[in-house]
């Protein structure tokens, strides 16, 4: 097989696709996105939390929003590692198949009435996120779904209501793409380069970062620093002694 010569290696043909689709993304979701800032804003002034669930890859966003550098302290992640990648595809595969399966992840943050739960789901036919959204909307939360509402309108819900995630949630922020995520055809019949991942990461810090904009310069401290920086460690234990009473990670 002959070997490929760096002329024929472009390691930035990704980015050339990956880019303008998310500068995309956040023209498309301003109004929705502006939507769920003003949402989250008075919810934190309420002393509520934003909860965030994702299963398989989608997991990421949970993980990505949850106590970092930067994040938002009244983030509470809905996942475990039962769903996450790393417990193998065949074993996700079941779960985030299966109504319920998330629901005691769920029942672990204490969800209250009125607060957000953030569902991410590229395709959004899966039954664990979609009974987990009719779950949370039956206790009077508001569900937001980020997914893709052209990829789920051309295949069919796993859910018994027949049902997609965009169908049931009461806001959408769509991260578009293409039908099975990726994005950079290769040669027929085989594309590669997924776009959810980055997407959902996206506009998720970018409706939290607006909200803890306005949230921090009225005083109400809920931005974690870095650990690794001389005040950071100081500054998160009194963050934490706050979030510790609904993040059961932090006990």
């Amino acid at each position: 097989m002959a070997r490929r010569t760096s002329a024929e290696i472009d390691v930035r043909a990704y980015g050339s696709v990956a880019i303008p689709h998310l500068i995309g993304l956040l023209e498309r979701n301003e109004a929705v996105m502006t939507r769920v800032a003003e949402r989250l804003i008075q919810d934190v002034r309420g002393g509520r939390s934003l909860l965030v669930f994702g299963s398989g890859h989608s997991a990421i966003f949970p993980m990505e929003l949850y106590h970092r550098a930067g994040g938002a302290s009244f983030v509470l992640p809905v996942t475990g590692d039962h769903l996450l990648p790393t417990a193998g595809p065949p074993v996700v595969r079941v779960l985030e198949r299966t109504p319920g399966a998330a629901n005691a992840l769920f029942n672990r943050v204490s969800p209250q009435a009125g607060e957000m739960l953030w569902l991410a789901s590229q395709s959004g036919i899966n039954a664990a996120a979609i009974d987990l959204a009719l779950e949370a909307k039956r206790r009077k939360l508001r569900t937001v779904a980020f997914t893709s509402v052209l990829h789920s309108s051309a295949v069919k819900s796993r859910h018994a209501s027949g049902k997609r995630l965009f169908e049931v949630c009461d806001e959408v922020v769509d991260l578009h793409g293409s039908v099975g995520d990726a994005s950079l055809p290769v040669k027929k019949g085989v594309t590669t380069g997924p776009l959810s991942s980055l997407g959902a990461i996206l506009l998720g810090n970018s409706i939290i970062a607006a909200a803890v904009t306005v949230l921090e310069k009225e005083g109400h401290r809920c931005v974690y620093t870095s650990v690794n920086t001389p005040e950071g460690e100081a500054r998160n234990r009194k963050l934490e002694e706050q979030a510790m009473e609904r993040d059961v990670l932090l006990r």
